[in-house]
Order: C-alpha cells, then sequence, then structure tokens
C-alpha cells in the first residue's frame, strides 16, 4: 500500500520578515467573528477531512463527504498542533472495521501546521467499497479518527444542467477566471470547474471594501457569488485578480462542501484560500508580487511556500477564529 505524501517544513526564517506578514494579515482579517474556541495546548492533531486529491503543501482537492465508486485513492488532511520532533506517531487504517494498514513515524514536522496522508494501492487498483476509517495514534495514544465511506456501483446519478461559463461570469472578469480553467494546476482547474458545476457567478461591484468577496445565505446549500472589487480590477493586473478569484472560490467550495452548522472563518479554511492564491501567482511565473509582498512564507530558492511558516501568521492574523 502506499500511505504517507507530506511535505517538510522549513524552519530558518526571518522573524522580521514574519512580523510583516502578520502585520499584513492582521489588516484583512480586521473584525472577523468568533467561532468557537481555540485548540488544546497539549500535543493534538485536528479534525480530518477528506478529498479525491492533495497538493504537496496539503491544500485539499475536491473536497468529498463520500467517494464515488472505482476511488482508487482516499486523501486525508488534517492540522496539528503542540506537536515536538521525535514524538511517535501511528498512522492507522481501518477498513469495515478490521485492520487494513498501518505504519508508525517518528514525528518531523514541526511545533504546529497542517499535513496529510493518503492511501492507495501500489497498482492503483479499485479500494473496495465500504468504510475505511483512519486513527492516528501520539505516544500510543489514539488524538484523532474519521471515517468515510467509498460507495458501491449503484443507479446512475442524473447529470446536472449544463451551465454556460458566459452567463455566470461578468466579461470584464472571463480572462482572469481563464487563467484558473487553462493552468497547469489540478487544484486551479478544479476551483475554476465550480463555477459551471455548482452555477456560482463571478461579478464586479463597488460595494465591497475588500478585493474580494464570497457571499452566500446562510443555512442553504446555494452557490453563491463571488463579487470582485471595480477598484481591485482597475488597479491590480489579471494574474492579482485571479488569484483573488480563486481565494474566493475556495471559500464557495469549502461552503458548499461543509456542515452547515460548522462552517466559519477557521485558520484551516484561509490557509487553504491563501495557498490557492499563491498557486496562481507561482503557476503564472508572478513571483515578483510573492517576493514583494509574501517574503515571509515564501522562498524564492525553491520556488516554494513555507506553510507552517503561514500557518503560523495566519494563526496570529485570524486569532478570533480557531484552528480548524
Amino acid at each position: 500500500m502506499r500511505t504517507k505524501e507530506r511535505a517538510r517544513p522549513v524552519d530558518n526564517i526571518s522573524s522580521a520578515f514574519s512580523c510583516i506578514l502578520i502585520i499584513l494579515l492582521c489588516m484583512l482579517s480586521a473584525g472577523s467573528p468568533v467561532y468557537g474556541e481555540h485548540t488544546p495546548s497539549f500535543a493534538a492533531f485536528g479534525e480530518i477531512s477528506f478529498s479525491e486529491g492533495v497538493t504537496e503543501e496539503s491544500v485539499p482537492i475536491r473536497p468529498v463527504t463520500e467517494y464515488e465508486p472505482g476511488t482508487v485513492k482516499i486523501s486525508a488532511v488534517f492540522p496539528f498542533m503542540n506537536m515536538e520532533d521525535g514524538m511517535s506517531v501511528e498512522v492507522e487504517w481501518l477498513y469495515n472495521d478490521e485492520w487494513f494498514y498501518s505504519t508508525e513515524e517518528e514525528w518531523d514536522e514541526g511545533e504546529e501546521g497542517i499535513t496529510h496522508r493518503s492511501i492507495s494501492w501500489e497498482d492503483d487498483r479499485e479500494l473496495e467499497p465500504g468504510v475505511y476509517t483512519l486513527r492516528l495514534f501520539i505516544n500510543g495514544q489514539l488524538a484523532r479518527s474519521a471515517d468515510v465511506e467509498v460507495l458501491a456501483p449503484g443507479e446512475e446519478v442524473p447529470e446536472e444542467p449544463v451551465r454556460n461559463p458566459e452567463d455566470l461570469i461578468d466579461s470584464d472578469l472571463m480572462k482572469a477566471w481563464e487563467i484558473l480553467a487553462y493552468a497547469d494546476n489540478d487544484l486551479l482547474q478544479d476551483l475554476a470547474s465550480l463555477v459551471p458545476d455548482y452555477g456560482i457567478e463571478l461579478r464586479l461591484t463597488d460595494e465591497i471594501d475588500s478585493s474580494g468577496q464570497y457571499v452566500y445565505t446562510s443555512g442553504k446549500k446555494e452557490p453563491g457569488i463571488v463579487y470582485i472589487s471595480w477598484d481591485s480590477w482597475k488597479k491590480t493586473s489579471w494574474e492579482e485578480v485571479s488569484a483573488t478569484i480563486a481565494h474566493e472560490l475556495t471559500h464557495a467550495v469549502q461552503h458548499l462542501t461543509s456542515d452547515e452548522g460548522t462552517f466559519g472563518c477557521t485558520v484551516e479554511r484561509e490557509y487553504e484560500a491563501y495557498m490557492a492564491k499563491f498557486y496562481v501567482l507561482m503557476e503564472t511565473g508572478r513571483t515578483d508580487i510573492l517576493r514583494k509582498n509574501w517574503s515571509a512564507v515564501y522562498n524564492p530558492r525553491t520556488g516554494k511556500i513555507w506553510k507552517n511558516e503561514l500557518w503560523k501568521a495566519l494563526k496570529e492574523a485570524y486569532s478570533s477564529c480557531p484552528e480548524y
């Protein structure tokens, strides 16, 4: 079985640059409402979520609550906090409540952040229908578990109506959406497909203070609307507008695939949204923007994001929000 896919954190980062990023993020998060309590002070794993795929930086691609028949891989994403390198961690998978596969690890991902684990057969054959359980242990104690079902073949699901992107997207935003749709990045392509798949609208407006905002009706699984500020559209590049759209579409998919009773501001959700934004800038070659505005979390030598440092900065900026 293949079970382990993760990115190692890079811990050497300038505290001065981190402070700059935190100030910027605090400006973005001013006035955020309080949702729930903060996480405990002992070593712990946060809530486990499942998706069809996952990026190197532990951002879920196509989040799911259950897997379709024929699934070949289960990906699980979860935050961690108050960990110490060297701790004993066991990752155990059950199938229909019976042992399926497990690995023992010596933790080496740092104190806090987000990570992922996946399971699949080495020959990529289909996973059998049934309930799969991921159990995470810290120093021999069960710390977190979650179930997900792979569905058995059944009746065909009625096809969704075909929607024309031109009917959902303001013409002045079409180029920014196309940057996502034709990106060489599975996550960005998936975000672009949300527009016709769910009927999410992309509209320009002069009625918001921020560069972009996702607006939806609380208590309803309606698609909602992503608004982009006219002022931002006029003053920034196409790549930056596209990055803002990616950020807000990430919040859209979070809303549409989460339990309505628990949906709200979390560090994990903001992490996913900012990473989507950064992917756009990296995919379009606009690393100059990352170097200028996000030097605290962007490593120009490797061309990657220091994901644990981004997590820490967001945790500080969105201090009124729980981590997960």
